[in-house]
């Protein structure tokens, strides 16, 4: 007899499959080749970024201090020891930034004054000068007074305006403490002092035009005993108040000399200020 043996069931032989690299799932806690390079790339490219916004930033903050330099240096050795008639308006604009635009704050101010109201004012003297001839009457040298006295009011109106206007401009300038300083110095040399030295001329011209106005009414009011004749002043001896009125006209001139003389002391200075000694 045949002895039966079982036939084993055929095993199912198992297809090893090797993953390829790209396919091989990290263990927890581990990170892929793949995913080094990726990171790693990733943080070059944001590293490389941030250096090239720190200098650019350092590069703005370098220009920055090279055009603050440049510019205290050109106000302390162009500027401030110069007097306003040698200003020049600097064709810098790169090697200044930005403070070129304040120094010019400087200069349009000077120029500005010097058209409506030192050229102005030198006008108004020497029309005042022809109107006062020696043969110009009591009437006349009082219209011609009080004509000059009118456009000097203008005149200095113009002045009053034009200093607000630079004023404020100054006021918004936006400058570190550094240069702030030394352009502040440079606009008190060349606007402040001579706006305030303006004034003042303006000022004690009037004061004197009306002392002059006086003058001339009181040579009105005597006019039976006074009179100007080519130029002079004439007193009749004979009337009986002839001292007093004399006196009194010597006293008044006097006054007007002094004016005059602190006046043309005044305009002296001014001149200094805008073209040196």
């Amino acid at each position: 007899m045949f002895q039966s043996t079982p036939v084993p069931r055929r095993q199912k032989r198992l297809k090893e499959v090797t993953p390829l690299p790209s396919e091989i799932i990290p263990l927890k806690g581990e990170v892929s080749n793949r995913g080094l390079f990726l990171m790693n790339k990733h943080f070059r490219s944001v590293f490389i970024l941030c250096m090239l916004g720190f200098a650019m930033l350092l590069a703005g903050c370098s220009r920055e201090l090279q055009q603050q330099h440049a510019f205290i240096s050109f106000l302390q050795k162009e500027v401030i020891p110069r007097n306003s008639g040698f200003l020049i308006p600097p064709d810098m604009h790169k090697k200044f930034g930005d403070y070129a635009a304040h120094y010019n704050v400087i200069v349009d101010y000077n120029k500005t004054i010097l058209s409506k109201v030192t050229k102005p004012l030198e006008k108004l003297q020497r029309e005042y000068q022809d109107a006062m001839k020696p043969e110009t009457s009591v009437e006349g040298r009082k219209d011609a007074i009080i004509k000059y006295r009118d456009a000097l009011q203008l005149i200095g109106t113009s002045l009053d305006t034009e200093y607000a206007a630079v004023e404020s401009k100054l006021a918004a300038l936006n400058q570190p403490p550094n240069v702030k300083e030394v352009y502040g110095q440079a606009v008190e040399k060349h606007i402040r002092i001579p706006a305030k030295s303006l004034k003042d001329l303006i000022v004690a011209i009037k004061a004197m035009l009306n002392k002059n106005l006086d003058w001339l009414d009181y040579i009105i009011l005597n006019k039976g005993t006074v009179e100007i004749k080519d130029g002079m002043i004439q007193v009749d001896r004979n009337k009986k108040d002839y001292q007093v009125t004399l006196t009194r006209l010597e006293e008044m001139q006097k006054e007007i000399r002094d004016m005059d003389d602190a006046i043309q002391a005044q305009h002296t200075e001014i001149t200094r200020q805008s073209i040196g000694k």
